[in-house]
């Protein structure tokens, strides 16, 4: 009881003894020791009360203009405190009105957002859920167990190989949600600074504190970001004696699973065979240059007009965008949004995300020679400086430099230099980067941590009838991790597995584009008449 009839006892301002006067003129609680101290004040009037007697009201604020005077006035035109004799002066025929009608304003606005803060924007950070629950992963890893228990002694490394992958994206998940609710709390924070500070304002009933108040609730009424999860999937394979690692399964984020569901029943074709031609708004003055499949089954493609166009099997323009010069390279993200390049020099790279183009990466002094996605949504970015002198691939995560691949373990360049040309790449499905280095004339493969796997020169059978300089320039992947390279001297598509080996040619115009499909087809473009082909090469081992 004695506790609680401490805490709500009004204090003296200097001294904090119980409260027996008030100046009216500076609103101060004052004991009788300290009254004397106050009023030696002499830079302000004082009118020193019993406190049972004070008077209630804003502190108002004493006009600039005229000495002793207070501004109890608001001109709505000047949008400042004013007083009497500044209404027949200064602000003679301003709209005037009492200020205390405005100070109640702003008070009730400020009371409205302190109720926001604390009953409605604060308990959104306070209960931020930065994802979903992590059992999800933890079925992944259980799908992964009774696979590889299924499976012979021999692949147990394997299993736990993959197991270890799932672990790792959990961890980062982890690691992420950490990050994701250590923001919100120091939001929490800043909310908190924010309504001490409005409470502040309100206690201190001071006009000049309460006239610059300006709301910060806009800045946080949507309330946190939510931190949308990609889970993967384990999808296990039919067990053979000759083909244990591939049917073991493999690790997919869902954005990124292929629409046919039994890709390791495809197959080589002995012939390859054209299914559909389609005529892009190229061709005639116009040349096409590049190619790219999307998840909703259209097409993407672009050339030397400044343009980048969505296009579907019937040649339609679902979409246009405008560049500011020559686009050199494409690539979609996770989210399917578009991300790409211009000619060179230009030394940034872009995204388009169905309403406008932003700047994603500025490299400087370096210009893009071709991009791409990799499967956990990374972007790989080749580049050159503007000397020529340098080359290499930058790996960026959420637009932050993660790895810079340039050199071999020997210290030489993986890449040629002294040049400007392309160099396009991808990712294969066994995470290996793959470089078409047109001036080098090989195709670079670098595992992940950018060792050198091998190189590919071209096909050096004597029995080849290709036999003008291998000149690869686009490049992309199948579901069997083979590497499709457009040959561009040769006009010409070599096919190699993941080691290197030369499979087969595609013998067909490719020098407008090069890209695979979701039903697993070669999509190539012709550079002159701007015709599309859908070649299906792999078909069904029945």
């Amino acid at each position: 009881m004695a506790s609680t009839h401490k805490k709500n006892t009004t204090r003296c301002r200097l001294c904090h003894k119980p409260v027996e006067h008030y100046c009216n003129l500076c609103h101060v609680n004052l004991c009788s020791t300290c009254i004397p101290k106050h009023v030696a004040n002499k830079t302000n009037r004082h009118e020193v009360v019993e406190f049972i007697h004070r008077k209630e009201g804003p502190v108002l604020p004493e006009c600039k203009s005229h000495e002793g005077k207070l501004c109890e006035m608001f001109c709505n035109d000047c949008h400042e405190p004013s007083c009497a004799l500044c209404v027949t002066s200064e602000h003679k025929k301003h709209d005037i009105t009492n200020i205390e009608g405005i100070l109640e304003k702003s008070k009730q606005k400020i009371i409205s957002d302190l109720n926001e803060l604390e009953n409605t924007i604060r308990p959104k950070y306070a209960s931020v859920d930065a994802g979903g629950p992590f059992m999800d992963f933890d079925k992944v890893l259980s799908a992964i167990q009774e696979q590889e228990d299924n499976i012979c002694k021999d692949v147990r490394e394997i299993g736990s190989h993959i197991k270890d992958e799932i672990v790792k994206q959990k961890r980062e998940f982890e690691q992420k949600t950490k990050e994701v609710r250590s923001s919100a709390a120091e939001v929490g924070k800043e909310l908190n600074e924010i309504i001490q500070n409005s409470k502040d304002v309100l206690h201190s009933n001071t006009a000049a504190d309460i006239l610059r108040y300006q709301s910060k609730n806009d800045n946080y009424r949507s309330g946190p970001q939510q931190m949308q999860p990609t889970y993967s999937i384990f999808s296990p394979g039919q067990i053979r004696q000759d083909h244990l690692k591939e049917m073991f399964g493999t690790i997919q984020n869902q954005s990124s699973l292929t629409k046919g569901k039994q890709v390791n029943l495809l197959k080589m074709m002995a012939k390859p065979v054209v299914i559909s031609t389609i005529q892009s708004p190229y061709g005639a003055n116009k040349a096409l240059w590049r190619v790219l499949c999307d998840e909703a089954e259209t097409i993407w493609t672009c050339g030397n007009d400044r343009e980048i166009y969505e296009i579907d099997h019937t040649g339609s323009i679902l979409k246009s965008v405008k560049a500011t010069k020559n686009v050199f390279a494409l690539s979609l993200n996770m989210n399917q949004e578009l991300i790409f390049s211009e000619v060179w020099p230009d030394n940034k790279v872009y995204k388009y995300d169905g309403h406008g183009l932003t700047v994603v990466i500025n490299l400087l002094h370096w210009s893009p020679r071709g991009l791409c996605h990799s499967r956990n949504g990374d972007l790989l970015v080749s580049m050159r400086t503007m000397d020529e002198t340098q080359s290499m691939v930058v790996r960026y995560a959420g637009g932050i430099e993660t790895k810079v691949i340039h050199r071999d373990v020997n210290g030489s360049p993986l890449f040629s230099v002294k040049n400007n040309h392309a160099l396009l790449l991808s990712e294969n499905g066994n995470e290996d980067i793959c470089v078409a280095d047109y001036a080098g004339e090989a195709v670079v493969v670098v595992n992940p941590e950018g060792e050198m796997r091998f190189q590919y020169r071209g096909n050096s059978s004597a029995q080849s009838k290709h036999q003008r300089s291998f000149k690869p320039l686009q490049i992309a992947n199948d579901v069997h991790q083979q590497i499709l390279i457009q040959d561009f001297m040769n006009n010409v598509v070599h096919v190699i597995d993941s080691t290197g080996h030369f499979v087969l040619y595609l013998e067909y115009p490719c020098n407008g584009g090069l890209s695979v499909d979701l039903e697993h087809n070669l999509v190539i473009g012709d550079h002159d008449t701007g015709e599309i082909r859908m070649v299906r090469y792999m078909q069904r081992d029945l």
